[in-house]
């Protein structure tokens, strides 16, 4: 996909959901191809802002060298880490769901499902890892559960009963893995980098 190509299924997946989903479940493109070409550039653009927000925000009341760059890496790794892991991890979760929700068994159309409902995701995190203060902006994302609600009919066949039971399950479970990672992230930046931040 090209940059031109995102853009415009950017807009269109949460402008006309309906509409879009029915167009992805028709492409013929493999999930990696999805991932590599649409989720990871955007999870890269993340990362970046990532970086920008943990290198303006460190304390300069330490070692200015070891802290303003080693811990500014260390948490853009770690959100590409957390992100791809959330990706994969979900996906398999959605795949694995499938039966018990009457749902077709793909794994591949679990995965686009997955990483298209991400996209709100994806773009607020843009701004809101600037600094810790902006996480209110992750408030929107919540779409995503939208997008994931309007996609199942579509793209697993998931009949219309099952679907809140699917979204809700899901839902519980990548807020779970978030929830813990960031955490985690939190107690392991204290311990390699005590009063950084």
């Amino acid at each position: 996909m090209d940059r031109k190509s995102i853009l415009q299924r950017i807009r269109s997946i949460i402008l006309f959901p309906k509409w879009e989903w029915k167009t992805i479940n028709l492409e013929k493109r493999p999930l990696k191809d999805v991932f590599m070409s649409f989720a990871f550039p955007l999870i890269l653009i993340g990362a970046a802002s990532q970086f920008i927000g943990s290198f303006l925000f460190v304390k300069n009341e330490m070692d200015i060298d070891a802290y303003r760059f080693s811990l500014p890496l260390i948490h853009a790794g770690y959100f590409i880490f957390v992100q791809v892991v959330t990706l994969m991890l979900t996906t398999v979760f959605v795949f694995g769901l499938s039966e018990k929700f009457q749902s077709e068994k793909d794994y591949s159309r679990s995965g686009k499902l997955v990483v298209y409902s991400f996209t709100p995701v994806y773009l607020l995190y843009i701004l809101a890892n600037l600094h810790v203060s902006l996480g209110f902006i992750m408030i929107p994302a919540l779409y995503s559960i939208v997008l994931f609600w309007t996609g199942l009919p579509i793209m697993l066949h998931t009949p219309a009963r099952k679907v809140p039971a699917y979204v809700f399950i899901l839902f519980i479970s990548v807020f779970g893995i978030l929830f813990i990672s960031s955490r985690l992230l939190a107690f392991l930046s204290s311990l390699i980098f005590p009063g950084s931040l």
